[in-house]
């Protein structure tokens, strides 16, 4: 008994989670547990097309409390704006956040669906539509111009039977961390942060 009690001791203590707590960062103050959201463009290679297409994306990244997930849309084709693929996906995931940096890595369920030309001896071109469930991850790596406030990368892919892919996007990182100039006194700010 006494050495559990001994032993529990050493443990690290996990800090109490306070869903409004904040940081005091370039003088203003900042919510330490916030979501944000990604846009971005960039390039994919599917297995299914010869080509790379062009792809845009918007993801939003939100928490409960310590835990993270990702809800997001991507759309690829010849061209920016063109979607001759349009992919949905759901993701639970990982987040460290520091003053001028921000690293996610996300995976979970996708759905997707898309068209595909085919050559047809008869008819000539011919549209194959086609859908399915996928897995999915991605990893962001951004560099914050202020806290809230970002510009990175982000790799992404997807794995099915029916189509496989692998991206890279350039995104903006928008945070809703922002909560005003700093006060004389916050409950809830523990200490300035200083990283």
């Amino acid at each position: 008994m006494q050495f559990r009690a001994q032993h529990d001791s050493l443990r690290p203590k996990k800090e109490k989670y306070d869903r409004k707590e904040e940081i005091i960062y370039d003088g203003k103050l900042y919510r330490r547990y916030n979501n944000y959201a990604t846009f971005g463009a960039g390039f994919v290679g599917m297995d299914n097309r010869s080509d790379v297409s062009k792809a845009i994306g918007i993801d939003f990244q939100f928490h409960i409390r310590r835990q993270h997930f990702q809800m997001g849309l991507n759309m690829s084709g010849t061209e920016f704006m063109s979607n001759n693929n349009v992919q949905a996906h759901l993701g639970y995931g990982y987040r460290k956040e520091k003053n001028v940096v921000n690293y996610a890595v996300f995976a979970g369920p996708s759905f997707f669906y898309g068209v595909l030309a085919l050559q047809d001896s008869t008819y000539g071109i011919i549209p194959y539509y086609y859908s399915s469930m996928g897995v999915y991850f991605s990893a962001q790596a951004v560099t914050k111009f202020t806290y809230d406030i970002g510009f990175g990368v982000e790799l992404s892919g997807e794995y099915s039977p029916q189509q496989s892919s692998l991206g890279i996007k350039f995104i903006l990182f928008f945070s809703g961390s922002y909560r005003g100039p700093k006060k004389n006194y916050n409950p809830h700010v523990r200490a300035e942060n200083k990283r």
